[in-house]
């Protein structure tokens, strides 16, 4: 089980999460942070596939595009992902693949695929 709380980092400022839910296959953390919500939620599932899943939402107010003097919840999402077949492959197998993904998506590169490059 991972600690509580769990600390990300947005825009350069570290966040601390703390934990608002467990279960057997997953944990919840949050962070009400001057009007935007964060919400972390790390979780496992097993069958046919193993899947692990570290998701981070964020969640704030802009000004409503269509009636300005509204304000709207707006959220975006970064999820990732491993998913094995339940044998012939090892969780230090998942840890490489993973460990290849996050080390193309740079700062530089991130910016680039929320640009639409591919």
């Amino acid at each position: 089980m991972f600690g509580d709380p769990q600390s990300v980092t947005y825009a350069t400022v570290a966040k601390s999460l703390p934990a608002i839910g467990r279960g057997d296959s997953s944990s919840s953390y949050r962070l009400d942070d001057s009007g935007v919500q964060y919400d972390l939620t790390l979780s496992h599932s097993y069958g046919k596939r193993n899947r692990f899943v570290a998701r981070l939402q964020r969640t704030s107010a802009v000004t409503d595009p269509l009636i300005p003097a509204n304000s709207i919840a707006v959220s975006m999402t970064a999820s990732f992902t491993l998913d094995l077949p339940p044998a012939g492959l090892t969780a230090v197998d998942a840890q490489n693949l993973g460990n290849a993904l996050t080390g193309l998506l740079t700062s530089a590169n991130i910016l680039k695929l929320a640009g639409g490059e591919t």
